[in-house]
């Protein structure tokens, strides 16, 4: 179970255990006191860096969300706080066992309400190779991609996006990162199965109602962009 405190105004959740020493790091940022190893990502809105520390390297992600403010002040009050969610489910289901998920340590949010103004996260840094630095996936890997989507699965949460940058290879298993915090329905399940189809060529063999949901959507969709006069996707 996750445990709530207050730092410097933030609302910061940690794990029930190890939890103090994240908060040491984030005060450590607090006090710019932070050692950047690498920058992953550096946009106006998101900050990804990989940090050094007394507990080893970790993930730094900052998110001050700039757009569409409005559509997210409604989306929080109505759906909650989808990196809430994410950090909760993320603990159930290593919990759980599942520990080719990287783990989410902790998330501090400035927030009005339930509108958050900035995301603080400190997340597991996975040493290993990313997929998209191998060049021939043999069918033996891809059994483990798809192992491990199942499995993900099978713990009630989705990729939402498995592309080649989300999965880690570390001494031999398959490590996901970046994963979705939104519900697992069956669209979204099916949605990743489709897509490991459609980036490493692993036939997608179940065919329910959340595949034909996704396909007829698409049809859909395709339809109303022909009758307005643009191309299909």
């Amino acid at each position: 179970m996750s445990i709530k405190h207050n730092v410097n105004g933030y609302a910061v959740f940690t794990k029930s255990s190890d939890g103090e020493k994240y908060i040491d790091v984030l005060n450590d940022f607090f006090a710019c006191n932070i050692k950047v190893i690498k920058v992953f990502r550096n946009i106006e809105d998101t900050k990804v860096l990989l940090i050094d520390t007394k507990y080893g390297k970790l993930v730094l992600k900052i998110f001050s969300p700039k757009l569409k403010k409005t559509e997210r002040f409604l989306k929080a009050m109505l759906k909650g706080d989808y990196y809430e969610k994410l950090f909760q489910q993320t603990e159930r289901i290593r919990n759980e066992g599942l520990d080719s998920v990287n783990d989410f340590y902790l998330l501090a949010e400035r927030k009005t309400l339930r509108f958050v103004h900035t995301y603080i996260m400190l997340i597991e840094y996975i040493e290993g190779t990313e997929l998209s630095d191998i060049k021939n996936i043999d069918e033996k890997l891809k059994e483990k991609i798809k192992r491990s989507i199942d499995e993900l699965h099978q713990h009630g949460m989705v990729s939402g996006d498995p592309h080649k940058g989300n999965f880690i290879i570390q001494d031999g298993d398959v490590r996901i990162i970046d994963l979705s915090g939104k519900r697992p329905s069956a669209a979204r399940r099916a949605k990743d199965r489709i897509d490991l189809e459609r980036h490493y060529d692993i036939v997608n063999e179940v065919k329910d109602f959340g595949y034909y949901l996704l396909i007829y959507k698409k049809k859909f969709r395709n339809f109303i962009r022909k009758l307005k006069g643009k191309e299909a996707r």
